[in-house]
């Protein structure tokens, strides 16, 4: 054995090792002598004692440190050891990750849903308008006919072309004028004067009238003495006639 490699752990079982086969010699030569040998088989036999108790701690020594531990380590589950560079889990800092951008299909898809929603809303609000102003004086089945041109105009499609002009009664051109006016302003597709054809497919009443007298109609400055009159802003309007 290499007395380099004794420590502190390894002395106290050496000497217990010395110690037992120290006395287990010495009580086997006093066994010798009572059996009736003399001093020197007793001393023989007190030499081979201690000899043969040296090679048996050799061997198991040998057969112990360098068979059974290693395969009991083997056996024994191995501790997660972390790399010299890598920061032990419990000790690393969560670093903010940064969310992934929707793809832009989906930016597309939702900004049309908010399109359509906010186009829904508007033409709710101009269709009750609708209501409160030409419904008076159209019949059921006209103003139904009517609120599906408005719809398609607000959604910028084409009227069918098997359109049935609706006329209504009790209002002035004038007032038909505004309200074509009034609702190009509020829904601001193109230019004013561009729903003229729009009011003359839809109006019977308008279907005869030269399309530049009716642009030069449609709005008017002292609009308070019609019953529809020209309105920049429609919603407060509308508030004002539900009062």
């Amino acid at each position: 054995m290499n007395a380099k490699k004794i420590d502190s752990f390894q002395l106290i079982p050496l000497m217990i090792v010395i110690v037992t086969t120290l006395v287990m010699a010495t009580v086997i030569r006093f066994i010798v002598l009572a059996a009736g040998a003399d001093t020197g088989t007793a001393n023989l036999v007190l030499v081979i004692v201690i000899g043969v108790c040296v090679i048996v701690y050799l061997v198991i020594s040998v057969v112990v440190g360098e068979s059974f531990i290693p395969w009991v380590m083997k056996k024994l589950p191995k501790p997660d050891v972390p790399a010299p560079n890598e920061v032990p889990f419990s000790t690393k800092r969560d670093e903010p990750t940064e969310p992934a951008l929707p793809s832009v299909s989906v930016i597309k898809e939702e900004a049309e849903k908010l399109f359509i929603a906010r186009r829904t809303e508007k033409l709710n609000v101009f269709l009750e308008y609708t209501h409160l102003t030409i419904g008076p004086y159209v019949s059921a089945d006209g103003l139904e006919r009517l609120c599906d041109c408005i719809a398609r105009y607000a959604r910028e499609e084409m009227l069918p072309d098997e359109l049935t002009p609706i006329r209504i009664e009790k209002l002035s051109n004038f007032d038909l004028f505004h309200f074509g006016w009034n609702m190009a302003e509020y829904f601001d597709i193109g230019k004013k004067y561009e729903v003229v054809p729009w009011l003359q497919m839809v109006f019977a009443n308008l279907k005869d009238l030269e399309p530049s007298y009716i642009k030069g109609k449609l709005y008017t400055s002292e609009t308070k003495r019609f019953t529809i009159p020209n309105t920049t802003d429609l919603p407060a309007y509308l508030a004002r006639l539900k009062g």
